[in-house]
């Protein structure tokens, strides 16, 4: 930039995750453009058909340290909060992000609390919140997948796909669950990642019995009927 030149994104406001609002004539070009878009879609599912993934593919392997791959992610720069208020199950956990964020990841966890649980589910919770585990948004680069975690780090954390911050928090609830089943299973395995979906779709009958389910629920219910969830994650890349 030219010395003196003004910097059009100064005054620009961020949020967590470094989403700048954009001038209204972008604004007003990108509303113009969005039925063009939506045709040129519609075209290419009429010609091309849906590329439908396996529902044992919906959550990928892991890779590196993370439970299920997601490529590149982002997670901003907000240090984590103790969730003050949060049932003894879940004493000592943390959450991140701005106000907003910080209260739907509460709200989901408060969901944990307030549902009947295995004993094994809620130990594994436990231990996850008394090693200051946090609980936060991240953007991810595979945008299907609902949520990752790093349990081998210090503090282990959960990421949850940034896309739900604006759907209802009890959703958040079923991910926490199938993410911490990891500290006991192997996620490289078909077994583990099994297991991993009972617990996700345990919590997704408990918890959200007479509400709108998530794709995640659907997904880990699709996966438990199949006749053979095990093969079929196998072929998916699990060993």
């Amino acid at each position: 930039m030219a010395p003196g030149a003004r910097d059009p994104w100064r005054r620009t406001r961020v949020g967590e995750l470094q989403d700048q609002l954009l001038p209204r004539w972008f604004v007003v070009t990108a509303v113009v453009s969005v039925p063009l878009a939506i045709a040129a879609l519609a075209a290419a599912f009429v010609v091309f058909g849906p590329d439908e993934v396996p529902v044992a593919a919906r959550r990928p392997r892991p890779a590196g340290e993370l439970t299920n791959a997601v490529g590149r992610f982002d997670i901003g720069a907000s240090q984590p909060e103790r969730y003050a208020e949060a049932c003894p199950m879940l004493a000592g956990v943390q959450v991140a992000g701005t106000a907003a964020d910080r209260a739907a990841l509460r709200t989901g966890l408060a969901g944990l609390c307030n549902t009947t649980l295995p004993d094994e589910v809620a130990a594994r919770l436990s231990r996850f919140a008394a090693a200051g585990g946090v609980v936060r948004f991240a953007q991810f680069e595979a945008t299907g997948v609902d949520s990752t975690a790093r349990l081998g780090a210090d503090p282990p954390v959960v990421l949850v796909n940034a896309r739900l911050q604006r759907t209802d928090p009890l959703w958040i609830a079923p991910l926490v669950a199938h993410d911490t089943t990891y500290l006991d299973t192997d996620p490289t395995t078909a077994a583990g990642a099994l297991e991993a979906r009972q617990v996700e779709d345990l919590v997704c009958d408990r918890l959200l019995q007479g509400r709108r389910e998530s794709r995640g629920c659907d997904d880990a219910e699709a996966l438990l009927a199949l006749p053979d969830p095990l093969t079929a994650l196998r072929e998916a890349g699990y060993r």
